[in-house]
Order: structure tokens, then sequence, then C-alpha cells
């Protein structure tokens, strides 16, 4: 698997705080302080994104058709990926848009950019959800 493809560690290491224990073709080996070793599952991007909307109802869709970037010299195609909450109990009317990559030439950047956004969401909603529960 290209390296290109997986999610980064940051990526692996919360997508192991939220519960992912899926089957991966890649684990990335952190070493903590005291020399222990941990091993973390690392999913390739899409399985990622797949995963996200599965558990949290996350959405990441590609925003915009690609895109011919003209002011430069050697034209280049950019990616630009959303994120949006939904909510299937109010259908059409139940998103919520939380965020969008920037654009990028390279679409497993934006794709990764766009997981952050999502799991930056996640965490910020189980946060106020345990603060509710109190």
């Amino acid at each position: 698997m290209k390296k290109e493809t997986l999610v980064s560690q940051t990526i692996a290491e919360a997508f192991k705080e939220l519960g992912f224990r899926e089957k991966c073709d890649s684990v990335c080996i952190t070493v903590e302080y005291g020399g222990e070793r941990r091993l973390t599952l690392q999913p390739n991007v899409d399985q990622a994104i797949d995963w996200l909307r599965r558990k949290f109802n996350v959405i990441i869709y590609n925003t915009i058709e690609p895109f011919v970037d003209p002011t430069v010299k050697k034209p280049r195609i950019l990616y630009r990926y959303s994120v949006k909450w939904c909510n299937f109990r109010d259908g059409w009317n139940g998103r919520k848009y939380i965020g969008e990559s920037k654009l990028i030439e390279n679409p497993y950047v934006a794709k990764r950019q766009a997981i952050m956004i999502a799991i930056r969401y996640i965490k910020e909603r189980q946060k106020c959800s345990k603060k509710e529960k109190r």
C-alpha cells in the first residue's frame, strides 16, 4: 500500500481514541515515554472516511469538481473536500456544515485535512456531551 494513501500517525492515534478497531493493512509504532512501544492501526484515507460516515454520521465529500488552476505556468488540478454532519432523523434539513479542506493539488492531502476537521468536530461534540451529562 502506498504511504501516500494512508492517514497520518496523528489521525491514526485520534481514531484509536475514538474507538477505531477495524482491520487494516498497516500499523504505526509509537514510542512512549520510557521506551514503551505501542501499535496503532493505520487505515487508508478512504477507509477512514467510510468509518467516520458509518460511526459518527460525518460525511466527507468532494466539494467541487477537480479545478484547473490557471494562475500558474504549468497547469495543475486542485481538489477540495467538505465535511458535514448528517442527522438522519431530519433528512435534508438535518445537515450541519463543519468545514472544508484547502484547494490542494494532492487529493490525499485534501482528504486528510478534511478528516482532521471531522476529528476536531467529533471530539468537541463528545466533550460537550460529557459536560451536559454532569
